[in-house]
């Protein structure tokens, strides 16, 4: 069964001069019904169309006339109209198997789709890939793919996956990298499975492949619901400033050999060493983003392109809070706003009381950790306290225990707000709320954006 349900319409786009609407429902498009959005991209690519969608009344046909360019104009409930490709490995660290019960739905999905991977940048194992799916790969040229390695060695990668079947994943990247597909990789590290010499293998093995663009290392996450699961350990400090001392070398070889740095660490692992970030020039082109490879450093760079005033027109307190390691690690920049005449900061790290402390990242805190966390802190009644929109970011009113904003916020007292990634965004949100609007980090910000783009052009 294929649900292609219509979400969202973009005015003055062609759904939207067919008075398309959320809840209607494609029912073919050149006659097929595609599995996912990447055939319905295939069968809208043409200058005819022909389209068949059941509305609320009845089902209408088109014949669409349109540029060969001309998008449609609406986004879909999902990306996959067909039944998602689940995973069926047992991962010996897989978050969801860390999930306590309650939390929303959405979360206890463990996808691993290479749909998904192409359209999205989730990461796939490849485990579960039929030689109908690698011919589609290969003719659709649906490239770069996101893989979860975590380690080339067969019988440890099998350990990991909780996989006894065999395991041909060099085999298969390298047959679909001589049919033109590119890669992005990550590996999990989990001390005293994948780490030392079967890390040292893992990145020659994947460095040989010129198809593999990027590897992306990052720690083990690990909460306190772990009952009936391997014993694992996260990563120790001394670990993290071996492991950042290692890397480096491995970027300087990469940087000659291929001309890349190749290999990259999560900023939690320079967080854990207490140890600077790299510069921003040392990440080139951010690939691994979504990773946490270079968050910190690509916000912090993107508030020092930004002015701030020297004075507020009157005193006033920001109430700033977030996970333990990421208000750590943005203290240059409570720095800076600090020096602002009049404006005084209140830093508030959460421990997460929900997933356990080891759990450190802003994304990862609940509904439970802002009550229990802020609760105590004295806040004044009525205060505005501001939080990372990645708290909220799959569905912007709820947190991942399922408790809504407006329910933690009614049982605070306090108002809550939330802020963008994107560090002059960041700022802007926060100079208005300080009655800075109109300041010099507005200004700074759309000069900024006229920078970017004489530069794109």
């Amino acid at each position: 069964m294929r649900e292609i349900i219509i979400d969202s319409v973009d005015p003055e786009s062609i759904a939207s001069r067919l008075l398309l609407l959320p809840g209607d429902r494609i029912v073919s498009l050149n006659g097929r019904i595609p599995a996912d959005l990447i055939q319905f991209r295939w069968e809208w690519a043409g200058e005819r169309v022909r389209l068949e969608v059941q509305t609320k009344v009845a089902i209408k046909r088109f014949t669409i006339h349109k540029g060969y360019d001309e998008g449609f104009g609406a986004q879909f409930e999902r990306p996959v109209f067909d039944k998602l490709r689940t995973c069926a490995n047992r991962c010996v660290f897989c978050f969801v198997d860390q999930m306590p019960p309650g939390c929303r739905e959405s979360l206890y999905i463990k996808d691993d789709d290479f749909r998904l991977s192409f359209l999205q940048g989730s990461f796939v194992t490849l485990t579960n890939l039929s030689a109908r799916d690698r011919e589609r790969i290969e003719n659709e040229k649906l490239s770069p793919l996101y893989v979860s390695v975590h380690a080339t060695e067969p019988g440890v990668r099998g350990l990991l996956l909780g996989n006894k079947k065999p395991d041909r994943l060099m085999e298969t990247m390298t047959r679909l990298s001589e049919a033109g597909i590119e890669f992005h990789c990550q590996v999990v590290l989990c001390p005293g499975y994948n780490d030392g010499e079967v890390l040292q293998r893992t990145v020659e093995d994947l460095s040989s492949l010129r198809s593999v663009l990027s590897l992306a290392v990052v720690p083990v996450g690990l909460t306190r619901f772990r009952e009936g699961l391997a014993e694992i350990r996260p990563v120790s400090a001394g670990e993290a400033r071996t492991l950042t001392a290692w890397a480096a070398q491995l970027q300087e070889r990469f940087l000659n050999e291929r001309g890349t740095r190749f290999i990259w660490l999560s900023d939690e692992f320079y967080i854990l060493a207490g140890q600077e970030l790299p510069d921003g020039e040392d990440y080139e082109d951010y690939s691994q983003w979504e990773n946490g490879v270079g968050l910190v450093r690509g916000l912090l760079d993107e508030t020092e392109r930004y002015a701030l005033p020297e004075a507020l027109p009157r005193e006033q307190c920001l109430y700033l809070a977030g996970g333990t390691a990421a208000m750590k690690a943005l203290a240059p920049l409570w720095d800076r706003l600090s020096n602002i005449g009049g404006l005084s900061l209140k830093l508030l790290p959460l421990e997460n009381r929900f997933f356990g402390p080891s759990v450190n990242v802003s994304g990862l805190l609940t509904g439970k950790c802002l009550i229990e966390g802020l609760g105590s802190a004295g806040l004044p009644a009525g205060a505005a306290v501001y939080l990372p929109e990645a708290m909220i970011r799959d569905t912007g009113d709820r947190f991942l225990d399922g408790m809504t904003v407006s329910e933690a916020s009614a049982r605070l007292g306090n108002r809550l707000v939330f802020l963008p990634q994107e560090g002059g965004a960041l700022l802007s949100k926060l100079m208005e709320e300080a009655g800075a609007a109109g300041s010099d980090a507005a200004r700074s910000k759309k000069k900024l954006k006229k920078i970017l783009v004489t530069q794109d052009e």
